[in-house]
């Protein structure tokens, strides 16, 4: 089994990387792996004190009690929201993005193309993985924002271009460094300081 793991998400809800995929397999049902993983990492004499720690966090609905059964462990509502979807992620990218552009020749160009393929693709990238989900519709709007002010639009690539490429990608730093309720700039006029 392989479980992605953000390490942003482990240090914002102060938890250890032993403690989340504990919670990740408790929250599948996995039992058997579960009870695996504990005797393989030698941690299990210690699942009390992360069990504690996953109720600290909210994450767990009750402490542990006298004795510890990881049967007896459920999860509440905020852990698994934060790890599950509402809808089809791929939706919301897809509403997003862009459906045509007039290229610098003056002909239209769809971007939305093979749906099917970047819907796959998409999936793969984000793994079931919430966070990473909202980081790429983040770079999505702070691209399209960017292009639309500095009249880049026709330069926006095909939407199948733009996950193998993880495109994204180069708007994260922006993402990550500016408040994104806004995407509102300060445009410089000429003979204007910049700040």
């Amino acid at each position: 089994m392989i479980l992605d793991i953000d390490t942003a998400y482990l240090i914002k809800y102060n938890l250890s990387a032993h403690q989340y995929t504990i919670a990740r397999l408790v929250g599948e049902g996995n039992w058997t792996e579960v009870n695996k993983y504990l005797k393989a990492s030698g941690q299990s004499e210690r699942l009390r004190e992360d069990w504690a720690a996953l109720y600290n966090a909210g994450y767990v609905t009750a402490p542990p009690g006298s004795s510890i059964r990881l049967t007896d462990m459920s999860l509440t509502t905020k852990f698994k929201k934060s790890h599950a979807f509402g809808a089809d992620p791929f939706d919301e990218l897809f509403e997003l993005y862009p459906i045509k552009v007039m290229r610098p020749n003056g002909s239209y160009d769809y971007l939305r193309v093979d749906q099917h393929r970047c819907r796959k693709m998409y999936h793969n990238i984000i793994r079931r993985n919430p966070a990473l989900h909202e980081h790429i519709i983040l770079c999505l709007r702070a691209e399209i924002h960017d292009r639309s002010l500095k009249n880049n639009m026709p330069f926006m690539k095909r939407m199948p271009s733009w996950l193998s490429s993880e495109a994204w990608q180069s708007y994260a730093d922006f993402v990550e460094s500016n408040d994104m309720t806004t995407l509102e700039q300060k445009e410089v006029g000429y003979g204007e300081e910049m700040e």
